[in-house]
């Protein structure tokens, strides 16, 4: 049986019931951040004004937008869009989309963070575990390691 304890990571806050670009307004202000870059779902971008509305709220402080990650967030595509923030020397990410455009947005830090400029360099970063040997069958007990 598996052991052990998971913390979950401090949340610095929550905003609830504020307009979505007054919310991103507020936070880049007090972040004061002079570059953002936006990493949006494609349907979103392609659907919607939401993207349009955010362009127009940060102004000359839109640094640039991604709306090109595929599903289940493609190492080539994290890539492609931490260059393309990398270029527009973006000093905060902002996400509008569902799971893959989040997970995109941590990966595109990690790139930015750690020079990372192709994605076969995500190798060194993945989590790796000792080789281990599988032994037994588990429909029977008496079967085991020889």
């Amino acid at each position: 049986m598996l052991n052990g304890v998971y913390r979950f990571p401090q949340m610095e806050n929550v905003v609830f019931g504020t307009p979505f670009a007054e919310a991103v307004a507020q936070e880049v202000d007090r972040l004061d951040a002079r570059a953002v870059f936006v990493l949006a779902s494609g349907t979103l971008s392609r659907e919607s004004d939401l993207v349009e509305r955010l362009r127009r709220m940060l102004g000359n402080r839109f640094a640039g937008l991604c709306a090109e990650i595929g599903a289940h967030t493609p190492r080539s595509d994290v890539v492609a869009a931490a260059d393309m923030a990398r270029e527009a020397g973006a000093d905060l990410i902002v996400t509008l989309g569902g799971g893959s455009v989040t997970d995109a947005a941590k990966m595109v830090g990690l790139c930015l963070g750690n020079g990372v400029t192709a994605p076969e360099q995500l190798d060194n970063f993945r989590a790796r575990s000792p080789p281990m040997a599988l032994c037994g069958d588990l429909r029977s007990s008496r079967r085991g390691c020889a």
